[in-house]
């Protein structure tokens, strides 16, 4: 039986059916269908009919087209087994055919005078509104079928593209932020490595090494080597070359060491080790040409094309000297320092080994008071595998929310990806984890520049790559504020704050930090000396009264002895003296203590 209702409301709202949101959208249509919203189908279903399932929905329409052939014509998605998709063209023409079967004279149908081609003409030329040129528009409509399914798709699938089109075009600033660090950026020396593992070969059977170093090289043997490889002086001059560094206890059968050039046992280690060989000719032709490209790239500087993340005298203002204060982080009252754009963490956390440094248990680092060092920026936090969990929740328990995590792929002196390693319980770490932590919405922040790998070799122990600070800086401008916290003396560079334990005195340029900072050493070294001065009170007191004691002892045990004060006079006199030069050298040793103790403060 034909649902005379819904052929009713296909016929109304054909047009808001097939154009968006809907665009034809089945389930969309059948919910709008169920619900009425549509005022003109709320008056045909106020007499009490319940709302249909899908399934009787669907049951509905196909009745329709069999009464109907082509009067409801669907789009099938290839990709889904269960049906038609969407409604793509209704004829609304024999649509009304059928309702006036059940409804007589309800619309009145007049066929067009012209002909068909006319009509169809007229609707390519003319944009007369009129049932009669929208009928012929629908059904121009139906004969460009395809080309209007490929246009419009489906509501969801054009808000869906839309978005993906977005997305997809990224912003200019992007574009610009590379241009910039490209020719702003100053470069380091990249020289080749030779890979001719002959070349090496032949190599150590003309130098002359002491001490681990190359000292000179039998130019007349490796003439006679160029006969036999030409290219091979060429080479030499060209390219780094690692020369193999045999002595009396190597066993070359064990090949190479894993640990190379950080080995801890380079004069007793059993394994091959290299020595590096760079020709001084070719030493200073690279220093040469990195200096007239630097040269270049410091006069593109003052150019202002693109200046977001930089400051309003970015060309004219020149960058800080570098910065550190040496502190007990721990105890540092961060104020003291303001706000950062950039904060770079790296601290010792306890992976359970022995180290040549001191290490931070995660309660003393989960309790840093990190958050007031920025109110809008990014943070670098160097953590360990244990660590990596531990990290994220302290970023977030900072305010901050992690954004990326960049990895560290640490090469060895050969170039080649380390293998062994002195890390790690079930795999040997060849790489290092750096978390990145995003507090507030910054502006100024040049995104798409780098990426998130850092491929360098590895140097002393915990020391980090510096490819990380030119990371930061393209990041957020080279004259933002930017700190390092845990830092040692390598660490301090210009335009940088470095804080830690293991750097060597102060120095401090900003007026206000300097202001702050001695006003904080003030109030410490007071408190400090109050408290030492107590505790020297009652650690003397307390010695007095076990001096007391011990004579009264001693005089108690002694009394019955009269054999004692009639032969040990002199031994009385000598353990009272003794008494007294302990007493006084005790009280020496306190002030000496007191006095050191100021000047470690002072600095």
């Amino acid at each position: 039986m034909i649902n005379d209702k819904l052929v009713y409301f296909l016929i109304q709202n054909y047009d808001d059916i097939l154009r968006a949101p809907l665009s034809g959208q089945l389930k969309d249509v059948y919910s709008l269908y169920s619900s009425g919203g549509y005022d003109n189908f709320v008056e045909e279903l106020s007499n009490g009919q319940k709302l249909l399932h899908f399934e009787e929905f669907w049951n509905d329409l196909q009745d329709i087209i069999f009464a109907t052939p082509k009067s409801i014509q669907f789009e099938q998605n290839l990709l889904v087994a269960e049906g038609p998709e969407k409604i793509v063209f209704l004829d609304t023409f024999s649509l009304k055919i059928l309702y006036n079967k059940f409804h007589p004279f309800h619309y009145a149908l007049k066929l067009p005078s012209s002909s068909f081609d006319e009509k169809v003409s007229n609707a390519r030329t003319t944009q007369i509104d009129s049932n009669e040129n929208q009928l012929l528009g629908r059904l121009f409509d139906v004969l460009n079928w395809d080309e209007n399914v490929t246009n419009q798709g489906l509501p969801r699938e054009q808000l869906s593209n839309r978005l993906q089109d977005l997305l997809r075009d990224k912003p200019s600033s992007f574009q610009l932020a590379k241009e910039r660090a490209k020719y702003t950026t100053k470069v380091i020396e990249y020289i080749p490595i030779c890979s001719e593992h002959s070349h090496a070969s032949l190599l150590s059977t003309s130098v002359y090494i002491v001490n681990n170093k190359i000292v000179s090289l039998q130019w007349s043997k490796i003439s006679a080597c160029q006969e036999n490889h030409p290219g091979f002086i060429e080479c030499i001059q060209s390219k780094i070359h690692f020369i193999p560094n045999i002595k009396p206890q190597t066993d070359i059968s064990l090949g190479d060491c894993s640990y190379l050039d950080t080995c801890h046992k380079l004069n007793t280690c059993r394994y091959v080790h290299y020595l590096q060989y760079i020709p001084s000719c070719l030493q200073e032709r690279a220093d040469l040409d990195i200096a007239a490209q630097n040269k270049e790239i410091e006069s593109n500087v003052p150019i202002p094309f693109y200046t977001l993340g930089n400051c309003s005298a970015h060309s004219i203002k020149k960058a800080l000297p570098a910065q550190w204060i040496r502190c007990d982080v721990r105890k540092f009252d961060f104020k003291i320092l303001g706000k950062f754009s950039v904060v770079i963490a790296d601290p010792a956390w306890n992976i359970h080994m022995n180290l040549p440094y001191g290490t931070c248990n995660d309660i003393e680092l989960l309790g840093l008071p990190l958050h007031e060092l920025q109110d809008e920026g990014i943070i670098f936090l160097w953590v360990t595998g244990r660590a990596i969990e531990l990290g994220k929740e302290s970023l977030n328990n900072w305010g901050y929310n992690v954004i990326n995590e960049v990895s560290w792929i640490k090469t060895n002196q050969l170039g080649r990806t380390i293998v062994t390693g002195r890390t790690g319980h079930w795999l040997n770490h060849s790489k290092e984890h750096l978390l990145v932590g995003l507090k507030g919405s910054p502006k100024w922040i040049n995104k798409h520049i780098d990426i998130d790998l850092i491929v360098s070799m590895t140097r002393e122990t915990s020391r980090k790559p510096d490819e990380l600070y030119g990371i930061a800086e393209r990041l957020a401008g080279t004259h933002a504020r930017k700190l390092e916290i845990f830092g040692r003396d390598h660490n301090t560079r210009p335009g940088w704050f470095t804080i830690g334990n293991q750097l060597t005195g102060n120095c401090i340029y900003e007026m206000d930090v300097e202001r702050k900072y001695q006003d904080f050493m003030k109030n410490h070294n007071s408190s400090g000396n109050n408290s030492s001065r107590k505790s020297d009170k009652k650690s003397n007191s307390k010695i007095q009264q076990q001096h007391q004691q011990q004579q009264q002892h001693q005089y108690w045990n002694n009394m019955g002895n009269s054999k004692y004060y009639t032969n040990n006079k002199q031994n009385i006199i000598n353990k009272k003296q003794t008494a007294f030069d302990s007493k006084h050298q005790q009280q020496h040793q306190q002030q000496q203590f007191q006095t050191l103790n100021n000047l470690y403060f002072a600095q």
